[in-house]
């Protein structure tokens, strides 16, 4: 099981990291664990290749929004074959986490692994205006610009689809923002994750389209993930995945589910769940 690394990363330490330069490439079949690495970019939107995906890897990228919102983020490409439908799995982890800062390690090298398995590139979202928080600043825009990033800058060939994974604050912002408006702009095959959270909390929300309503979304939460205490008071991931569950199920979407695990908040292996999901959508 993982844990969340502690909230410690300085701002020296976040510039050191992105002077780094790494990567072999590596066969489809090749382990990732303790190869998989990535060159720095130019702070920059990258072109795409033809095929609507740059198939270049690298860290530390910038993908600047129509409407003003900056998104940093770390796009892992190698063992993808792009002869083949391809995909994403994009990653928007909890408030306060650091491993958006740490591209070259464990868990982005295994979530890459885990990505590539499918033929799927994984997207390492970081949180907007250089936080760890996706409730910073105007949340509605910045849930905006990720629409305008996952459908202009890398988007997928229609064959393939996404798998969008969220983790507690990132989960949140997947269910109240990034998805409650509505998912047309999401292609056919794709799909969504909430990982110890992923509520709506009543807000309103868009109703499922017939081209919409068998996305696959799926709550996965703790047998112990209830009362948690947080800076804005006491919330509890089991009750948020319920609620949600049932707000996408009334809404038409007809294969919202709800998974129960073993363990508490900070207890998920969540490349282990993305692997589950990713088997799921592709059945």
């Amino acid at each position: 099981m993982r844990t969340l690394t502690p909230n410690s990363t300085s701002t020296t330490s976040r510039q050191a990291r992105r002077r780094w330069r790494w990567f072999p490439r590596v066969a489809v079949s090749g382990a990732l664990a303790g190869g998989l690495l990535l060159a720095a970019a130019p702070a920059q939107a990258v072109t795409t290749s033809s095929t609507g995906w740059h198939p270049v890897s690298g860290a530390d990228r910038v993908f600047r929004a129509d409407n003003g919102i900056s998104l940093t983020y770390h796009y892992y490409a190698e063992g993808v074959d792009w002869d083949r439908p391809a995909g994403a799995v994009f990653f928007f982890d909890g408030d306060g986490t650091a491993r958006a800062e740490q591209p070259s390690g464990s868990f982005a090298t295994r979530m890459a692994q885990v990505a590539a398995d499918t033929n799927r590139a994984f997207v390492f979202v970081e949180a907007p205006h250089g936080t760890r928080s996706w409730r910073a600043g105007s949340t509605g825009a910045v849930a905006e610009a990720v629409r305008q990033f996952a459908t202009t800058n890398i988007t997928p060939t229609t064959d393939a689809g996404v798998l969008l994974t969220g983790y507690s604050g990132g989960a949140e912002f997947l269910s109240r923002y990034l998805l409650r408006g509505g998912t047309d702009w999401l292609p056919a095959g794709s799909g969504a994750a909430f990982v110890g959270g992923g509520g709506t909390y009543g807000r309103p929300m868009a109703e499922a389209t017939p081209a919409t309503e068998d996305l696959a979304l799926t709550w996965v939460v703790g047998d112990r993930d209830g009362a948690y205490a947080t800076d804005s008071g006491s919330w509890s991931a089991r009750a948020a995945a319920a609620q949600a569950e049932a707000a996408y199920r009334d809404a038409g979407y007809e294969r919202a589910r709800r998974i129960t695990t073993a363990g508490a908040h900070t207890d998920y292996d969540i490349p282990a769940v993305v692997a589950d999901r990713l088997t799921a959508l592709d059945r």
